[in-house]
């Protein structure tokens, strides 16, 4: 099987984030390309990769089949059957649903962070003051990944362990818009965004989106 990960840009996909850290986490080779969102280049891709919408994509061949799976959370489902040592998801089937219910809601929801802090990697605004909608979004996942902490009996750094899941995949961008917005949390939860962000995959991600040179104004603020 041939992986080929179509992202977004990456200054702004949270996305394509997502679906970079759980094809890492398989350790399976992969190419890799970028598209600038909402530019000529896009409108060719879902021209070429119908019904694919939305990036990110993942192309997946083998021999003369070839298979187009976007959205990262049909993405991670996906990968976690082709690749089931890679722990995706807790072993544990309790824990496996609760980390299923953490992605879904974070996949679907948080409608006042996602507008109000987009994701923008090349961005650090020191004096940003987010409404009551966006704290109620920001106070509800810290107590969502507390609870997955007490869920798993605290074990391990990640939320269901020690190991690195597809719940800590869908979590990498909140943890990169809490850094990008200068937001104030606990300490426990500021323990676990620095842990998200030096993970190597997330580095990596952080790292490229650096030399990218698109903007997309609707993603940008003006204030520090």
């Amino acid at each position: 099987m041939q992986y080929k990960l179509v992202m977004g840009n990456r200054v702004y996909s949270g996305w394509s984030l997502r679906a970079w850290l759980v094809l890492r986490q398989t350790r399976h080779e992969f190419q890799h390309e970028v598209v600038p969102l909402y530019t000529e280049e896009f409108d060719l891709f879902r021209k070429e990769c119908f019904p694919a919408r939305q990036l990110p994509a993942l192309i997946a061949t083998e021999g003369d089949t070839r298979r187009i799976i976007w959205d990262s959370l049909s993405i991670t489902e996906f990968l976690s059957e082709r690749h089931p040592d890679a722990g995706l998801w807790p072993e544990d089937a309790s824990m496996r649903a609760a980390a299923r219910s953490l992605c879904a809601e974070m996949h679907s929801g948080f409608k006042a962070l996602r507008a109000k802090m987009p994701v923008n990697l090349k961005r650090h605004y020191k004096s940003f003051s987010p409404d009551d909608e966006t704290l109620a979004d920001i106070r509800r996942i810290c107590d969502l990944w507390k609870w997955a902490w007490a869920e798993s009996d605290g074990e391990g750094a990640y939320l269901f362990g020690e190991r690195f899941t597809a719940a800590d995949a869908f979590f990498a961008p909140v943890v990169s818009r809490f850094r990008t917005y200068s937001i104030d949390l606990d300490d426990l939860s500021n323990a676990y965004c620095d842990l998200l962000l030096r993970h190597p995959a997330t580095a990596e991600f952080i790292e490229a989106a650096q030399s990218e040179t698109w903007v997309m104004e609707h993603n940008e603020f003006n204030s520090e």
